[in-house]
């Protein structure tokens, strides 16, 4: 199924891309490391749950090695599903409050537990050792929460590595999810798809050069084409049923279209969600289109995903 949301750009929405371009927020600076990355505001990172999401939900952690793994249980909603969530930041940076406040919202207006890793990031590591991570929290969530109740979802690099992650659960016989969304996803860091060109200067977010030299960070030597790094370049075959939501001035725009096209070509089930105007990972942003898609993505997670049984839901809301 193909959406293409082609409607004038919102009021709210033109605000937001007004300021990223004054802020000249898509700029690269020379950071550790001596590479270059796109500038995060850090008053805007929190790798916790602020106290904002705490009047929504209750939260408790538990810890794989040193990287947290944090719990949100919606305090006004009995959940019967589970999202597990990997959130954006060009492997380099952890949460943001626009994470938590989406998570919050999420939690409460599906009636699902989300679970959100805070996972091993570049230059430190390297995609191996999230991978590891991911690996041990799966084992802990296949062993406890029902398959058919499970949505792996992500945005920008969450959203590639919660691609990248699903094709290894496949090659390994683990169970799948029910069904994975990406939102905004990084498919392929080495950014050398030629229409990349094209839309560049309509982003006002997000920096090639920026994107390459952190994709290279998180490949940490490896060749940056593997499928754990770049999934474009995986198999999309025997995957869960996939949704995906992208906007036109994200230079991230080429590489979904050309997932789009191989996922018709080998029959892959992909709904892809096209927004007009929109930049990268909107989804998560105060503008009008992100309550649009917000809508669809809570009619996916209802229509792909079963509620289970109460006893798992309340063993996972109890612990602390």
């Amino acid at each position: 199924m193909i959406f293409r949301h082609a409607g004038p750009q919102s009021i709210r929405s033109l605000l937001v891309e007004g300021a990223f371009r004054r802020a000249r927020i898509n700029r690269v600076a020379p950071l550790e490391d001596n590479f270059l990355i796109r500038e995060y505001n850090r008053r805007f990172l929190t790798s916790v749950p602020p106290r904002s999401v705490l009047a929504r939900c209750t939260t408790w952690s538990w810890m794989i090695g040193e990287h947290a793994v944090h719990v949100l249980v919606p305090r006004r909603t009995m959940p019967c599903r589970c999202i597990v969530y990997l959130h954006g930041g060009s492997y380099l940076f952890t949460f943001t409050r626009l994470h938590w406040n989406f998570l919050a919202r999420l939690a409460t207006e599906s009636g699902s537990i989300i679970i959100a890793p805070d996972y091993p990031l570049a230059p430190k590591y390297s995609w191996a050792h999230a991978y590891r991570m991911l690996r041990n929290m799966w084992e802990r969530i296949e062993s406890e929460i029902p398959a058919a109740s499970l949505t792996v979802m992500g945005d920008s690099a969450g959203g590639g590595l919660a691609l990248g992650f699903c094709q290894m659960l496949r090659d390994e016989g683990r169970a799948l999810p029910a069904s994975l969304v990406m939102l905004s996803p990084w498919l392929d860091v080495t950014m050398d798809n030629p229409a990349i060109e094209i839309i560049e200067d309509k982003d006002p977010f997000l920096s090639v050069e920026g994107l390459r030299k952190a994709g290279l960070a998180w490949a940490h030597g490896a060749n940056p084409r593997k499928p754990a790094i770049s999934p474009i370049y995986g198999d999309m075959t025997h995957l869960p049923p996939m949704s995906l939501f992208i906007g036109t001035k994200d230079i991230l725009l080429a590489d979904c279209r050309r997932l789009r096209e191989l996922c018709a070509v080998t029959g892959a089930r992909l709904d892809y969600y096209e927004y007009e105007h929109m930049v990268h990972v909107w989804v998560l942003m105060p503008v009008d289109e992100s309550e649009h898609a917000f809508r669809q993505i809570l009619g996916i997670i209802d229509t792909s995903t079963a509620c289970t049984d109460f006893e798992v839901w309340r063993r996972w809301s109890a612990r602390e």
